[in-house]
């Protein structure tokens, strides 16, 4: 009898364990599970290319590229520069992402037209030369800073 007992106890664990390890190789995985189900898609269940990696492209189109994210930095270093701090040496700013550098070298603040604004003299150094470019940005209350106006100086 004690044979017994434990030949179905022994069942009993085996078919519990069997039970449990069962649940694991049943359904879907998670990544499938957030693409069909979830707004929020970790993975695309359908990659395409985007474009041939072979055709040519313009080498304007990084410059252009690079110039905006350069002057994204420079509105930045603009509108977060201390004016009531002196500034003897400017401020410096760096682009990590086009490798760009450079000096705010002047910062001006007037109100124009009910927006804080300010002007700014600044270079630009990276490997298509070296620049100085006249800039304004402005404070706009709803969206934020803004650049007015940014241009290189010939």
């Amino acid at each position: 009898m004690c044979s017994a007992l434990y030949k179905a106890s022994r069942y009993a664990t085996i078919a519990t364990v069997l039970a449990a390890l069962g649940g694991c190789a049943v359904g879907t995985s998670a990544i499938d599970d957030s693409i069909s189900t979830s707004a929020l898609s970790l993975a695309d269940a359908t990659p395409t290319i985007a474009s041939d990696p072979f055709i040519e492209r313009d080498p304007s189109d990084g410059l252009a590229t690079d110039r905006l994210l350069d002057e994204d930095t420079m509105r930045l270093a603009v509108t977060t520069a201390d004016l009531n701090a002196p500034l003897p040496n400017g401020v410096p700013w760096a682009n990590a992402s086009t490798g760009a550098t450079g000096v705010i070298r002047t910062i001006t603040q007037a109100e124009i037209d009910g927006q804080t604004c300010r002007a700014f003299t600044a270079t630009r150094r990276a490997y298509d030369g070296v620049s100085l470019y006249r800039g304004e940005v402005c404070l706009d209350r709803r969206t934020g800073w803004w650049t007015k106006t940014l241009a290189e100086v010939s």
